[in-house]
């Protein structure tokens, strides 16, 4: 059993290590690269989580939250994160309509209300993160 917990930790971990990475690489794309880069790490989300940027827009809220349902509390912020800084990046692009930055907002609320419902601490960073997503929802 605990050989299982050790996994399961280790797999958490490794997420995380790959969100962050994600996020890192998006804030330091510079204006030239950035289309190109944020298509780069659209696929590999779509090839990681067999979904992209693009398609979390798209889908339902009902099919967002059974999709991330078992998404543990680090690498959930750090996907909400993630889709902050996304949205903060194609705001000012023309392809902001193709990945709906509002549509993305509103899944990213629904991240950080799921997280605040499980987790037993407050955190200041999540709700800077709900309110940048409510400035893109008006």
């Amino acid at each position: 059993m605990e050989q299982e917990s050790d996994f399961i930790l280790r797999e958490v971990k490794k997420l995380t290590l790959l969100i962050t990475n994600l996020i890192s690489n998006l804030n330091t794309l510079n204006k030239d690269e950035l289309e190109n880069g944020i298509r780069e790490k659209d696929d590999f989300i779509r090839k990681k989580w067999g979904i992209s940027l693009k398609e979390i827009a798209s889908i339902s809220s009902f099919d967002f939250t059974n999709k991330f349902k078992d998404l543990q509390e680090a690498p959930a912020e750090k996907l909400a994160e993630l889709l902050s800084i996304f949205i903060k990046k194609i705001a000012n692009l023309d392809i902001n309509e193709k990945y709906s930055g509002k549509e993305l907002a509103k899944k990213g609320i629904l991240l950080i209300d799921k997280l605040d419902d499980q987790s037993r601490t407050y955190s200041l960073k999540r709700m800077e993160i709900k309110k940048a997503f409510q400035k893109y929802m008006d």
